[in-house]
């Protein structure tokens, strides 16, 4: 990855809303290049942030430099940047008391949990029409859609493992059941994505299905189960059966299926 990707991140001097500051992306940069820890990088990351009086509402340009990094650098470094975002979470409260806004978190806690980071990621990455948007007639362009698709799953995943940002569970199960539950489901996309959750958060998914867990994600009714916000083992017995359906009807992403599927029995059998 070239240096020239933070460099593009940086925010134009007449135009400090669109994009971050340079501090931001040389700290970011120096991360990368493994010249300084996670802990060094989140406080030379923040520290712009900290430095204005409106600290609260100036997230979004750190958030954005993060979210990019995530989705655009080397995959390789996703989980190198899950670490950074740990330690960021993880910083003491700065002193805001006087830099406090209307919008601002009480007792100056402006780290923890890292707000409105899922909002600005959803905003970004959850559209309810992506698949509206998908290059039909360029192989080429759908197979870098495909690959972006797939990567937001894995990234997700491994944020909502690591209970960093918000990412919520409930994604995974709507990611799952979309890909599983839908008559129209586009299955080059879906079911690898599917698969990512499974691999890297099925042991939540499936505690979520002993222990009944009720999810936002399950309320719409799809083509092949009922209404029923409560996860449970039986939904995952019958998306473990709709993989093995798959694997038989389709030649579209077998390999996925299959690991998926395997996946899951594991989990229910209680070996994983």
């Amino acid at each position: 990855m070239s240096d020239e990707w933070f460099k593009c991140k940086i925010a134009p001097a007449d135009a400090p809303e669109d994009g971050c500051h340079p501090d931001e992306a040389k700290a970011l940069q120096d991360y990368y290049h493994k010249q300084v820890s996670a802990e060094e990088a989140a406080q030379a990351l923040t520290r712009p942030i900290e430095s204005l009086e409106n600290s609260y509402d100036n997230l979004y340009r750190l958030w954005g430099l993060l979210i990019d990094a995530l989705m655009e650098l080397p995959e390789r470094e996703i989980s190198h940047l899950v670490q950074l975002l740990d330690a960021i979470q993880r910083l003491p409260k700065p002193n805001l008391t006087e830099k406090q806004t209307g919008s601002a978190p009480s007792e100056g806690s402006l780290w923890r949990g890292l707000p409105r980071f899922s909002h600005m990621w959803a905003d970004e990455h959850k559209q309810d029409h992506w698949r509206d948007t998908l290059s039909i007639k360029d192989p080429a362009k759908r197979a870098e859609q495909r690959a972006k698709h797939i990567r937001k799953a894995r990234v997700e995943a491994r944020l909502t493992v690591a209970n960093i940002g918000g990412i919520p569970l409930d994604w995974g199960y709507d990611c799952i059941a979309d890909a599983l539950e839908r008559r129209n489901a586009l299955l080059d996309f879906e079911i690898p994505a599917a698969a990512e959750w499974i691999a890297v958060a099925g042991n939540r998914l499936y505690a979520g299905a002993v222990d009944g867990r009720e999810s936002w994600a399950l309320e719409r009714r799809r083509d092949f189960q009922k209404e029923d916000a409560k996860m449970s083992t039986e939904r995952w017995s019958f998306w473990m059966k709709r993989m093995e359906e798959l694997c038989e009807q389709s030649k579209i992403e077998v390999d996925a299926a299959r690991a998926a599927g395997r996946d899951m029995e594991a989990l229910m059998a209680g070996s994983v």
